[in-house]
């Protein structure tokens, strides 16, 4: 942990530029159609790390850059290639590409790209000086829990597919996203509460469920934009109590190491239960009777027991009518943690909003009798062996909702 310590603070100087990002199975090699392979590169780092590259895009057909890369991590180096494949710009194909990619990693098992890598978190360092593209690149790839803790303990929270583009230096990340104005408030649309203090995560749900309803839609739509839409309110949120702080100055760097500390606790116990609110707000509009957040064996806390935690702990309520669902943003490295937390059943489901695993990574869940519970958006970053065995939001709700009746 120290060397990855280290490593931050080594690359965090005014020339640096991080993009963080849970590593996607478009990402890497996990799926075996990927053409072009390598990692994506958001047009909010293009344009903070590479502004004369932008500049050639808008008169160039697949403009690139030759960049010295080192994995740290895993002390591997390569001469990679960030190209920026716009034949949809460029040349006004309407199915033409519009996307950057990281390629030239040699061969397919070098470490950002392997199959295995597929949810890992990584941090891509570029060197870059005002003004001019960047000329070097250094990599962490985590490569256990605690190293990911430890960088978003420096980053704050990162989204599965939206990654953050984070310049050390300014200690706040470039959004990049465009703002849904319905969910991002301006100060003065703040409900007045929430001016003078921080909403707890349970109320913002409450406002997103409320503006957001999206009757008709499916249970897998319904999650995917009401977090959405959550995360842009937070975020608004964020920006009415820390701006005016930033913009007021410190009178110390103690005070300003405080008011940071705040700012990433607070998105990480936001990140912790997000995603589980949004699911009990699921099963409460289907009716669907759960325990949340109830011991088990050893005191073993699952997130969600179904049909109840009483009839869990019946001896009389047969185990086959019994479900429980893990709830977690990523699964790499995390999905075995629930496979004690209840001892009488023996598949676990597992809802993650992770884009995709490996075919080996799949292997050893089923063996493990792990079920993946994905949203339909998500499933096609999966691998197509995989697909068919991804359990649906919607279906898992239908599964979970049927255990209470005929008892």
């Amino acid at each position: 942990m120290t060397d990855l310590l280290r490593w931050m603070d080594d690359h965090s100087g005014p020339e640096w530029i991080w993009s963080v990002k849970y590593l996607s199975a478009n990402d890497t090699y996990a799926k075996t159609n990927v053409h072009q392979g390598g990692p994506h590169v958001s047009r909010a780092l293009l344009a903070a790390a590479f502004p004369r590259l932008c500049e050639r895009a808008e008169r160039e057909r697949n403009p690139d850059a030759q960049l010295p890369a080192i994995v740290d991590s895993h002390s591997t180096w390569h001469q990679l290639r960030l190209v920026w494949y716009n034949s949809r710009r460029a040349r006004g194909q309407a199915n033409g590409r519009d996307e950057a990619r990281l390629t030239r990693w040699g061969r397919m098992d070098s470490p950002v790209v392997a199959p295995e890598s597929t949810g890992s978190l990584a941090v891509f360092a570029f060197h870059a000086r005002p003004g001019r593209d960047a000329e070097g690149l250094r990599i962490w790839l985590c490569r256990s829990v605690e190293e990911e803790v430890a960088v978003l303990a420096r980053v704050g929270e990162v989204v599965p597919g939206r990654g953050i583009v984070f310049p050390p230096g300014a200690g706040r990340a470039i959004d990049g996203q465009p703002a849904e104005r319905d969910c991002f408030l301006a100060p003065d649309e703040l409900p007045a509460a929430w001016r003078d203090r921080f909403p707890t995560g349970e109320e913002l749900v409450q406002w997103v469920l409320a503006h957001r309803p999206l009757r008709g839609r499916s249970a897998d739509e319904r999650l995917m934009a009401r977090r959405s839409c959550e995360y842009r309110l937070f975020r608004s949120v964020e920006d009415a109590h820390v701006l005016p702080r930033i913009a007021a100055g410190f009178r110390s760097v103690d005070e300003f190491v405080a008011m940071a500390g705040e700012i990433l606790n607070r998105r990480k116990s936001r990140s912790g239960r997000s995603l589980e609110l949004h699911v009990r707000a699921l099963l409460d509009e289907a009716g669907v009777p759960y325990s949340w957040g109830a011991s088990t064996e050893g005191n073993r806390v699952p997130d969600f027991i179904f049909p109840s935690i009483e009839r869990y702990r019946s001896p009389d309520w047969p185990a086959e009518r019994l479900l429980m669902l893990g709830v977690k943003t990523t699964c790499k490295d995390r999905w075995r943690q629930i496979l004690s937390e209840a001892e009488r059943i023996p598949v676990k489901h597992l809802l993650t909003l992770q884009e995709g695993v490996s075919v080996q990574q799949f292997a050893e869940m089923r063996e493990q009798e792990v079920r993946l519970v994905v949203p339909r958006p998500l499933v096609r970053t999966y691998p197509e062996a995989v697909r068919p065995e991804l359990v649906s939001v919607e279906y898992f709700i239908h599964l979970a909702g049927g255990l209470s009746t005929n008892n």
